[in-house]
């Protein structure tokens, strides 16, 4: 008699165990699907046969930061939902954690043809994903969320494409590991440059100097075509207070006729063996 009350007992207890198991699977199953009519519109209204690999590449990392808000709430209450690390999370609910950004990218890139993978690993030392995509025979580092405004300013700027930002386009394997380590696809080794200046932020333009001092001068030709950011990048990592350069553009304006009254700079930041600010003005 006890060893048959045992025997119903286990079986009562497994099929606990089965109907659990069975209720996560479906509910992976349910997250991870996406319809084919989603990404069909998504490709459809974003690309064109006349676009080169690279066009498509930035188009995608724009479409997935400017359409998804990072789910920054969940995250700070630990209560991060299962869809939110898949691409049906972040292309048909447009919200997401760094999986799903990861996962929609690979998905969109798949069916573009262009090869891509998921990295994983470690980013600020919290578990994080992002992506390798090859383009021209080369691997690049990319990734969506780092590059999403949301996750650094904490605010939703979803459907908005004023805040984009290029810090980790396309970029190098020496860039992406000042904050990143990878655990996975190792082999896959980023080290070209090609498009290492090429985006970074929406419309202002970039300028490489070999000397702080050529700074000034740049800046003010900008100026005078009514440019009021320009990033700079630089071989070094210096004070632009301490070598007067903020002064300097400051006293120059001053004279041209006071058309701008304010003058800011963003702290220099390493990106692989250079550094770089964006300088402004109002």
């Amino acid at each position: 008699m006890k060893s048959e009350i045992i025997f119903i007992l286990c079986l009562i207890v497994l099929g606990i165990l089965f109907g659990f198991v069975y209720k996560i699977q479906n509910e992976n199953i349910e997250t991870s699907e996406i319809k084919d009519s989603v990404i069909n519109k998504i490709i459809d209204s974003n690309i064109t046969d006349d676009m080169s690999e690279y066009d498509k590449v930035k188009v995608i990392h724009d479409y997935i930061i400017k359409e998804t808000k990072y789910d920054i709430d969940n995250l700070n209450n630990n209560t991060i939902p299962s869809i939110d690390y898949t691409a049906k999370g972040v292309l048909e609910k447009h919200i997401g954690v760094c999986r799903g950004y990861a996962e929609a990218f690979k998905l969109l890139m798949d069916r573009l043809k262009i090869e891509c993978v998921i990295v994983s690993g470690e980013a600020s030392n919290i578990s994080h994903a992002w992506n390798k995509v090859k383009l021209d025979g080369e691997w690049y580092n990319i990734d969506c969320t780092y590059d999403d405004p949301v996750t650094h300013e904490k605010e939703d700027t979803c459907g908005d494409d004023s805040n984009l930002q290029y810090d980790y386009f396309l970029i190098t394997d020496s860039q992406i590991n000042i904050d990143h380590n990878a655990k996975t696809q190792k082999n896959k080794k980023c080290i070209s440059e090609k498009y290492m200046y090429t985006e970074k932020r929406k419309d202002i333009p970039f300028i490489t100097v070999s000397d702080p001092q050529q700074i000034v001068a740049e800046f003010l030709k900008k100026t005078e075509y009514n440019k009021t950011e320009v990033t700079f990048y630089l071989s070094e990592n210096i004070n632009l207070e301490d070598t007067g350069i903020i002064s300097k553009i400051a006293t120059s304006l001053a004279f041209s006729g006071g058309k701008y009254q304010n003058i800011y700079y963003t702290p220099l930041r390493q990106c692989g063996n250079y550094y770089y600010t964006t300088i402004s003005v109002d």
